[in-house]
């Protein structure tokens, strides 16, 4: 079993790779065969190949500068929790809304299940609605 320590460097890899960078290889390898996104938006996949959908086809085909900053993190047995904030620049077509150039800063709680060093699970909220909403 992995250490609450190594759990949230995983977490941190994650933010950095996956997320900020849009490494998309490298969360296939971190996540679970049978990962599940408890917080998968309807009609959306909640396996790994809903997340990579979302962050390769919405997030970083929308904004650009990409950053994670992660505000907070607690960890405890095999569960990481974050809150952070992603900011980027809209200079992509984001849910059919054309680029605005504004720089947009999605806040987001997070807690995921840590199993023999692989993400298992995830919940989530955010404000992304809103921010979508700020840009119409």
């Amino acid at each position: 079993m992995m250490s609450t320590a190594q759990n949230k460097d995983l977490l941190l890899q994650y933010n950095k790779e996956v997320i900020e960078k849009g490494d998309m290889e490298f969360f296939q390898q971190i996540a679970s065969n049978d990962f599940i996104n408890h917080s998968a938006p309807e009609g959306m996949s909640n396996g790994i190949d809903g997340v990579i959908y979302f962050f390769a086809n919405v997030i970083h085909t929308a904004l650009t500068d990409i950053t994670v900053n992660v505000l907070d993190m607690v960890a405890e047995e095999n569960k990481v929790a974050t809150r952070k904030e992603i900011t980027g620049i809209h200079t992509g077509s984001l849910f059919g809304i054309p680029a605005t150039g504004k720089k947009i800063t999605i806040k987001v709680i997070d807690i995921f299940t840590v199993l023999d060093g692989k993400l298992k699970e995830h919940w989530g909220e955010n404000n992304f609605a809103s921010v979508i909403q700020s840009l119409q």
